[in-house]
């Protein structure tokens, strides 16, 4: 009797063993599944991606700032964010890599890339890691700020964020208000392919002077923008395409050659003193870390016009 009570209960701690081990091998496979995300890019793919990436690779410096912002450093970054002094400081020690090279990505062994549908390097790189793409001209930096926080489950940081920069520029906007109500403004750089004048979202702080404190576009220049990011400019056309609010994007203090024209002399925001004149090194992006210097910079040069 005491021999069978032994096997019996030998038999209901093997049965018992088995179901706990079956547990949690079901358990394991459920965490497996669980680890990844589908995350559809700008341009429509469906990707599966880590839920909590580890090894991130960017590709272009506009994603970067959002990951840095809310505590998920990439391993590893395009140099062209050297170019760059607000992301030349959020990503150091993070490695600087050619942006255009695939060995270069895979030797970061990255569980998960994010780069732009414009990359020539794109199919190679979907065979190293999952490939996340951004299309600037379908996306905002609302957007992008909102996605890029979805990858690395950091979704209630970006809307916090994204709450207090909204109550941020009501205030300024609201503190403005007596100086840019009813101004028209213009961005504009000097660059190796001649001037050229932006629309109100690529950057440059066009994100926080149109959309965040209101100021408008002259309407040549909104017309010229409607479909593009910029439009090529000849000083001849200063006066039609330059608002009351002139915001120059400079390489460090280098004058631009257009200053020095009489079209240029000659503009009403030129003769009131209503030019804003700024590093691009340091404030190109519309990331959140490139936004908040940016926001610095305007505040304090539209206050300073009052």
């Amino acid at each position: 009797m005491k021999k069978l009570l032994v096997v019996v209960l030998c038999l209901m701690l093997f049965i018992g063993a088995c179901g706990t081990t079956s547990k949690q091998n079901h358990s394991s496979k459920g965490d497996k599944g669980a680890s990844q995300q589908t995350y559809t890019s700008d341009n429509g793919d469906k990707v599966k991606v880590p839920t909590d990436p580890k090894r991130i690779v960017v590709l272009h410096p506009t994603y970067v700032g959002a990951l840095v912002k809310f505590g998920h450093k990439p391993v590893a970054v395009p140099k062209f964010v050297e170019q760059n002094k607000v992301l030349n400081e959020a990503t150091k020690g993070i490695k600087r890599i050619d942006n255009t090279n695939v060995e270069a990505v895979v030797k970061e062994k990255p569980d998960l890339i994010i780069t732009t549908v414009e990359d020539k390097n794109l199919k190679k790189l979907k065979k190293v890691a999952p490939t996340v793409t951004f299309d600037a001209q379908k996306s905002t930096y609302k957007d992008n700020t909102k996605n890029l926080a979805k990858l690395v489950g950091e979704e209630q940081k970006a809307d916090k964020w994204l709450k207090d920069w909204d109550a941020q520029l009501a205030k300024d906007k609201k503190e403005l208000a007596p100086f840019i109500k009813d101004k028209t403004a213009s961005v504009v750089q000097e660059t190796p392919k001649g001037i050229m004048a932006f629309s109100n979202h690529l950057g440059r702080g066009t994100e926080i002077i149109y959309e965040g404190y209101g100021l408008k576009q002259p309407d040549q220049l909104a017309e010229a923008t409607k479909t593009k990011f910029a439009t090529p400019l000849k000083p001849e056309l200063f006066k039609d395409y330059i608002g009351n609010i002139a915001v120059i994007a400079q390489q460090g203090d280098h004058q631009p050659s257009f200053e020095n024209t009489n079209y240029w002399q000659n503009l009403d925001a030129v003769k009131n003193h209503r030019v804003i004149q700024f590093d691009v090194s340091e404030t190109q992006y519309n990331d959140p870390l490139s936004l908040e210097k940016q926001r610095e910079i305007f505040y304090k040069a539209l206050k300073e016009m009052k």
